[in-house]
């Protein structure tokens, strides 16, 4: 039992970084012996006790120019700059705690145990990480209480300390829990201290025949302390994960701390070299170093050996004799009440009793946000690193390359196999070749260990392992699933697979962790990139996957076209996040369909040009749309358009370049792609599609300052959607009639008329896109006219549906919105705050005119200011940004402008009003950026 978070002597909080020793140090830990019994037994004078033992401590360790870095359980973890300081510190230390134990007042004595190690350790946010630490610790571990032992390098530096006093004694080599070299151990003994105990506690003083390891094992607690939580309370642990994520390596380092839990061992038995289901109990009857007898059958051997032992058997990999090692494993089980199994496996043994623990891939960093300092924050990333070292004694990790290890990491999954062969070629290339060859892993990810089993030493032969065991209906739906991008759904796999038993063949890889299921109200499947990357390979081998894109593809266009309209229902909350999760993979159709089936692309630009819309994934959708309608252009120059329904197809795809234009402010892209859209409503008679499109389009006008156009286009979307009874429709025109009336007729009565029957027209249809986008037009326009009252309530009610949708781009315009009426009223602080916030977020989704207009904001409030030189340098960083983009502002913004920049130019000499202006031209959108929010 630990002290459960209490820290009676005070030491959180009081050393940083820049106190504590860099470079080669020695650290120091501690533990009381049998703690959890005497918590139990004891728990008010256990207080006591641990109080007293706390003090001595921090006074002891303090006193040799130690620093207690944090408390572990009941004991503490310290580093010293001199090993002879550490010497001492453990000296006087145990010979205080011996004398609190003896005292007549002591109701319980502590008994502790110290191991000292020194070497190198990364010294990150106050803290150090490291093998150096882990070797310490599993140095102390291996003692008994008032016993105080040394790493050899310790030892060694410590000799010539020495006093008369003190003796060193070699307690021989020892293989301790980290497994990845043996150690040799020495006893600091000191006059008035305890001399003899028994035999340390290292795996060599314990029956096994764990396997030594070459490396050393990174990371993994979290794993390490629920995997145990779960044996603990079982009799059959299986551990299951894809091939390479390192179950096996699980297994052992889990059994080697648990070792001393077992009185008569932990057994380590390797199957996967075996091909005959029949040599699984013998090798189970080699581990234990049973011999068969002639007349009695070797099971009745080893059922009669096991039964009365308290023991841990581990069965390692599994997923090729899965039913012999079920069948075993029950018998084993059944027979041994004391008996613990640890299986590893792609898939479970499916027995009775049995607890499943699958084996994450290790954590992954961030690759675009990290530097050399915080990327050993990230398992993945230190065993590359290690691993790198080893391979290349010269690999150094740098700010530079820190991308791209992450980059590595992040592609290999956090698969550890993978990243163990990846830092392998750090002898012959960068970080930087590495992370851009992983395109061809299965060619770059080979040579690794020769010593290793042949699967183990390339990646495409590990994967190769788990594939040849599938039957032929498994491969042929793990082919096919490498077609999915971002995961799939169970009905999206059918779709594709119709002429499979998709619900028996998906719950088998998924069994043998080829295939991850991410359980949810809708349950959603994926592969690992890597083994994703595996399966394409073998689907273009199989020839069949120009037919499995071309049901993908159609599923796709099928799913955008059904469920796309139901965005702007009273249930989009439901639909956005499904149209979210396919996002891939509407990508990857766009991507086939380019080149193969232009019609589709079409239909899927048509579908998807609200969800872009109200996603803010509006500069990728116009990205995607302008080619898929250039590539068709070309296509129908020969044969035209020759049905209503490729009329409609383009028509529809149309509107999307308008919406999408408009929403990224360029007008003049809005109204063109609009104008055809018209046209081709007109020959369709779709009076709907029609009103819709002139409203956009008139919108658009008004804004690029068209305004007889705006008027004539608007004025008859008004006249078409009266004449259909249809309230929205009608609503979004009048709230499009209310902006022409006042920025092209300078009505502000007659536009708030129009306000007032749009908003009352659909106040009944609840919180829907279109509605919550006619609160955000008529809230600008009461803006624009000055009534900041109204503008700041209808901006209010949209805002908590858009943060419900999770529709970053409407979430920040009406942030910046706020920032305008802070502005107009003067509040200059406030206003400045919203944009430094906003115009990030403006960046991030690529909205350079909005970043213009910001730009122009900033300066405007310079101005105020009395700052002309930070006004002229903005206003020239906008201007140039217009000009790149070819987007102007509008009317009610081009007011503003014109008067702020006449005062500018009335208070600055000309020559340097002109410098200054120049000069932020000449600034790149990223440093002007940089240079607002400053």
């Amino acid at each position: 039992m630990s002290r459960d978070g209490e820290d009676p002597a005070g030491w959180h909080g009081r050393t940083t970084m820049a106190e504590l020793p860099a470079g080669t140090v020695t650290f120091l830990f501690t533990d009381i012996e049998g703690s959890t019994q005497l918590w139990e037994k004891h728990p008010q004078a256990m207080k006591a006790a641990l109080a007293g033992h706390d003090s001595a401590l921090k006074r002891v360790i303090g006193s040799n120019n130690g620093r207690i870095i944090k408390t572990t359980g009941d004991g503490v973890h310290a580093v010293f700059e001199k090993v002879s300081d550490a010497i001492d510190s453990t000296i006087a230390a145990q010979r205080e705690l011996r004398a609190l134990a003896l005292a007549e007042h002591a109701e319980i004595q502590l008994s502790v145990r110290m191991g000292l190690h020194t070497g190198e350790a990364e010294l990150r946010a106050g803290d150090y990480y490291g093998q150096s630490l882990n070797r310490a610790a599993r140095i102390m571990s291996a003692g008994h209480g008032g016993q105080i032992l040394l790493s050899s390098i310790t030892a060694d530096l410590a000799r010539e300390h020495l006093s008369s006093e003190m003796v060193l004694v070699d307690l021989g080599e020892h293989r301790l829990k980290d497994l990845a070299r043996a150690e040799r151990i020495f006893q600091l003994s000191a006059d008035g201290l305890r001399a003899q105990f028994p035999a340390i506690r290292s795996l060599d003083a314990l029956p096994n025949n764990l396997p030594l390891q070459l490396t050393s094992f990174i990371g993994r607690e979290n794993e390490i302390a629920e995997a145990a939580k779960k044996l603990f309370s079982t009799r059959l642990l299986t551990l299951i994960g894809p091939g390479g994520t390192g179950k096996t390596r699980l297994s052992v380092q889990l059994a080697a701390d648990l070792l001393p839990s077992f009185s008569d061992g932990v057994w380590f038995v390797e199957l996967a070299p075996l091909a005959d289901p029949a040599l699984v109990l013998p090798s189970i009857a080699k581990a234990f170093n049973i011999r068969a007898q002639l007349g009695m059958p070797l099971l009745d051997i080893v059922l009669n050996y096991v039964r009365a032992k308290h023991l841990l058997l581990i069965l390692d990999n599994c997923e090729h004799l899965i039913e012999p090692c079920a069948r075993l494993a029950e018998q084993l089980l059944q027979n041994s009440p004391d008996l613990k199994i640890i299986a590893s496996s792609r898939e479970a043994l499916g027995i009775n009793g049995e607890a499943i623990y699958r084996v994450p891939s290790l954590s992954l960093p961030d690759a675009t946000t990290l530097t050399a300092d915080t990327l050993s924050g990230y398992e993945a990333a230190r065993l590359f690193i290690e691993r790198a070292r080893a391979a290349n004694p010269k690999f150094e990790v740098t700010d530079v390359n820190a991308s791209a290890i992450a980059q590595i990491c992040n592609r290999l999954d956090g698969i550890p196999l993978a990243i163990e062969l990846a830092a392998a070629r750090s002898s012959v290339f960068s970080a930087e070749q590495i992370a851009a060859r992983l395109d061809d892993r299965f060619k770059l990810l080979t040579g690794g260990s020769r010593t290793a089993l042949p699967r183990q030493q390339t990646l495409r032969a590990l994967i190769d392992w788990s594939y040849d065991i599938l039957s032929e209906g498994e491969r042929t739906l793990l082919r096919r699933l490498s077609v999915f991008a971002g995961g799939w759904t169970f009905e999206a796999a059918e779709a594709i697979c119709a002429d499979l038993d998709v619900l028996d063949l998906l719950a088998q890889l998924v069994n043998k962790s080829l295939v991850t299921a991410e359980e949810g109200p809708l349950t959603r499947y994926f592969l690992l990139e890597t083994i994703r990357q595996y399966a394409r390979d073998k689907l273009l081998d199989s020839g069949e996957s120009e037919a499995a894109r071309d049901l993908h593809m159609r599923h796709f266009v099928d799913f955008a076209e059904t469920t796309a309209p139901r965005i702007d229902t009273q249930e989009v909350l439901k639909w956005i996040p499904k149209l979210d999760a396919e996002y891939d993979n509407f990508r990857s159709a766009f991507d086939w369909g380019l080149d193969n089936h232009m019609e589709s692309c079409l239909r899927l630009v048509g579908a998807l040009a609200y969800y872009w819309f109200r996603r803010g994934h509006g500069a990728e959708g116009i990205r995607m749309a302008d080619e898929t309608l250039s590539r068709a252009a070309r296509a129908e120059a020969k044969d035209g358009l020759s049905t209503p329904e490729q009329m409609m197809i383009w028509a529809r795809a149309l509107q999307a370049i308008s919406f999408l234009s408009y929403s990224q402010g360029d007008n003049k892209s809005a109204y063109r792609a609009a104008g055809e859209s018209i046209a081709l409503a007109r020959q369709l008679g779709d009076d709907r599609m029609l009103a819709t499109a002139l409203a956009f389009s008139g919108s658009a006008k008004i804004f690029d300052g068209d305004h007889t156009g705006a008027v004539r286009e608007v004025e008859e979307a008004v006249a078409i959607a009266r004449k259909s009874g249809e309230k929205l429709g009608l609503g979004i025109a009048l709230g499009m009639m209310a902006q022409v009336e006042m920025i092209a007729r300078h009505d502000v009565n007659a536009a708030e008329a129009f306000e007032r029957e749009a908003i009352a027209l659909t106040a009944d249809g609840g919180n829907t896109w279109a509605i919550l986008m006619l609160h955000f037009a008529t809230g600008r326009g009461a803006m624009f006219r000055g009534d900041y009252v109204t503008a700041r309530e209808r901006f209010a009610k949209c805002l908590p549906i858009f943060q419900e949708m999770k529709d970053e781009h409407r979430v920040n315009m009406i942030y910046s919105e706020f920032g305008h009426i802070d502005r107009y009223e003067g509040r200059y602080p406030q206003a400045e705050e919203a944009y430094r916030k906003t115009i990030l977020v403006w960046e991030k989704l690529g909205h350079r005119a909005a970043i213009a207009h910001q730009f122009e904001s900033f300066a405007f409030i310079a101005i105020a200011r009395e700052q002309p030189e930070r006004a002229a340098r903005l206003l020239g960083a906008a201007e140039i940004l217009r000009k790149k983009i070819n987007i102007n502002m509008s009317p009610p913004e081009l007011v503003e402008y014109q008067k702020e920049v006449a005062k500018l130019r009335a208070g600055m000499e000309e020559q340097s009003f002109e410098s200054l202006w120049a000069s932020g031209r000449a600034m790149s959108m990223e440093d002007a950026v940089a240079f607002a929010i400053q």
